[in-house]
């Protein structure tokens, strides 16, 4: 049985963490990155564990912890794929499943948060063929570099939201802007347009209302794994001050520690938007250690103490909802 975590340790090391310097300042992520995670399997992970939010979340930690560009964008692919899976549109699974899964063919993801009830960006028109689209998905992640994107839209007339598949190009009817970001920036993070983009009931994943209430299983499982991108890049911080020689058992402690507490609150067992907030403001703590004991070489840009600085402030913002923000702007201790 492969032990995706050490598998995931090993690519870090070896590929991800030597180019992530280039990755930054260039503003490219290699075409072999996503072929080494294709040819290892990590598309395919959510298949290949008993407890894939677990392993998703452990792998991505480590990922990130070693180019938080490359991890970002192959993050998206499982959003979409998960999607796929459980969809009733078998034609569009025996279509794109098995090669989504193999990593053949790559996807995006533009959340479902652009479709909420309560203001959507995204809306979907039924028409007798499918749906015309119009709106503005604001961060859509890995334009040019994936394949398909999975897209979520809301029905204002049906109270539903509708998910679909489409091919990541631009054309008449869809528009992409590459958005600069401060950190991560390689991942070619876009703003997606849709202006009366027509889809076809052949292309849609899902159509159903939107889910309203408490959390359910499928929703703390996200939370769980997007945490992954703060703890690991709190991880990418501990372990460049580790490399410079200012080792901090104490704050490996703590890392553990918000780690268990984000895994046990994805169970029920606490509040995962504290919890979240919790993993965020770490990252920062570690981001501040990390520059601190790098020194002035931290105020250069380029070195890895600086970039850390910049993705450890990307971390309080991306995949943050609006609990967690709240929490994070009302903690007592920082």
């Amino acid at each position: 049985m492969t032990d995706w975590v050490q598998q995931a340790q090993h690519l870090t090391d070896e590929v991800l963490r030597p180019a992530a310097t280039e990755v930054d300042g260039s503003g490219m992520i290699p075409q072999s990155h996503f072929e080494t995670l294709r040819d290892q399997g990590f598309y395919g992970l959510a298949f290949a564990s008993k407890d894939p939010v677990t392993t998703l979340a452990d792998v991505g930690e480590i990922l990130v912890s070693g180019c938080l560009a490359t991890a970002f964008v192959w993050a998206q692919h499982h959003g979409t794929l998960l999607r796929l899976l459980m969809s009733r549109n078998d034609a569009l699974k025996a279509q794109f499943l098995a090669d989504l899964r193999s990593g053949v063919i790559t996807a995006g993801v533009s959340g479902s948060g652009y479709a909420n009830p309560d203001n959507p960006l995204v809306v979907a028109t039924e028409t007798d063929d499918g749906y015309t689209i119009a709106g503005r998905a604001p961060f859509v992640t890995g334009w040019g570099y994936v394949d398909v994107i999975g897209v979520t839209a809301y029905d204002t007339r049906a109270d539903k939201t509708v998910t679909f598949l489409i091919d990541a190009t631009d054309g008449p009817n869809i528009h992409s802007k590459r958005i600069p970001l401060s950190a991560a920036d390689a991942s070619n993070t876009v703003q997606l347009t849709f202006s009366e983009f027509e889809v076809p009931h052949t292309s849609v994943i899902r159509a159903g209302k939107p889910g309203r209430g408490g959390l359910s299983v499928a929703d703390r499982a996200a939370l769980r794994i997007n945490g992954s991108l703060a703890l690991g890049v709190a991880r990418g911080c501990l372990t460049e001050a580790d490399r410079i020689g200012h080792p901090s058992p104490q704050l490996w402690d703590t890392h553990t520690m918000i780690r268990t507490a984000l895994s046990n609150a994805a169970t029920g067992n606490g509040d995962i938007y504290d919890a979240r907030a919790h993993a965020s403001q770490f990252a920062v703590t570690a981001a501040a250690y990390c520059a601190t004991a790098a020194g002035s070489r931290s105020a250069t840009r380029g070195e890895p103490a600086e970039r850390l600085v910049r993705e450890a402030a990307f971390s309080m913002v991306c995949t943050t909802t609006p609990e967690i923000k709240s929490r994070i702007l009302t903690a007592r201790t920082p």
